[in-house]
Order: C-alpha cells, then sequence, then structure tokens
C-alpha cells in the first residue's frame, strides 16, 4: 500500500494533466487562420438570352466556398462595390465573444455602405459540418451566398465514415 501525504499527486494525475495539457497544445499548433476578401459588386450574367445585372461575391454565384477547421479563425475584409447596403450572416455559426461579426442590419452591425469595407473575425468553437453564409439585407440573399465547410480538428473525424466524394449543393433561385 502506497502512502501520500496530503501534499503529494497521485502519478496518475499528473499523467491526465500532461495528456490534457498536450492535447489543448496539439489543438492550438493546429488552428489556422484563414484570410479571404468578398467584393460584393453588380455582375452581368445571362439567362434565357437575356443580360441583367445581379449582385454577387467576387463575381461568382453563389459566392465563394470557404473551408476550415473547427477551431480555426476566419477573418473576411467585405468590400461593398454594389449600389446597396450590404451585411453578410454566418448562418448557424456560434458567434461567441464576437457578436458584432454576425451579420443582420440595424441588429448586431450598421450595414456596410457602397464603397465602404467591413472586416469579420470571427473563431469557429466546437462546430463541424456544412454551414452558409449570405447577404442579410433585402433582396441581397437571393444571389449573395455560399458554403462554409467545417471540417473536425487535425487528428479526429466525422462520428461516420468517410463519403466517397464530397460536393456541397446550395439551391437558390436567380
Amino acid at each position: 500500500m502506497e502512502v501520500y501525504s496530503k501534499h503529494s499527486v497521485k502519478p496518475w494525475c499528473n499523467a491526465l494533466f500532461l495528456d490534457l495539457l498536450l492535447a489543448f497544445i496539439a489543438s492550438l499548433a493546429s488552428a489556422e487562420t484563414h484570410y479571404h476578401e468578398f467584393d460584393v459588386q453588380a455582375t452581368p450574367v445571362k439567362r434565357l438570352c437575356k443580360t441583367r445585372n445581379i449582385i454577387t461575391v467576387n463575381g461568382q454565384f453563389p459566392g465563394p466556398t470557404l473551408e476550415v477547421r473547427n477551431g480555426d479563425t476566419l477573418v473576411i475584409k467585405v468590400l461593398n462595390s454594389a449600389r446597396y447596403n450590404a451585411t453578410i450572416h454566418w448562418h448557424g455559426v456560434r458567434q461567441m465573444r464576437t457578436p458584432w461579426a454576425d451579420g443582420p442590419s440595424y441588429v448586431t452591425q450598421c450595414p456596410i455602405q457602397p464603397g465602404a469595407t467591413y472586416t469579420h473575425r470571427f473563431k469557429i468553437e466546437n462546430q463541424e459540418g456544412t454551414l452558409w453564409w449570405h447577404a442579410h439585407t433585402g433582396w441581397l440573399r437571393a444571389t449573395v451566398y455560399g458554403a462554409l465547410i467545417i471540417r473536425p480538428i487535425l487528428g479526429s473525424s466525422y462520428p461516420f465514415p468517410n463519403p466517397k466524394q464530397e460536393l456541397p449543393i446550395i439551391l437558390g433561385d436567380n
């Protein structure tokens, strides 16, 4: 039988603490900061033999797909080159300690005026899966949107078998 004084720490406690500390350091080491620029702009598109302008991000419809990992930080500089006020909402992303980066006009932020910029900066915390981002200003929601794919932290996996192929499908009407 081992005898411990009231000030000594049992060996298994040391091992548990060391494992937790190493896991925490590994999660910090694997986290990245992703920088993106979104230019909200009018883009000519041809539908049914007629060309008209729609508002897009970086000239893409739908907008760019962002891929990150749980624990990563996103920094997105939004330039509003359109004639209308705009905001970007990160649909389903838990805005922990950054509610001003969430995007609803006149709720968590003022809209980005034409010609102005706004930089969103937030960390993805304890989330995995496919979400989406979209304009949160009037009818711009119809064309300003894209996928946000959040993968597990490096070294972990989803709680299901890996698919043979991944393809985000975004439905919209234009």
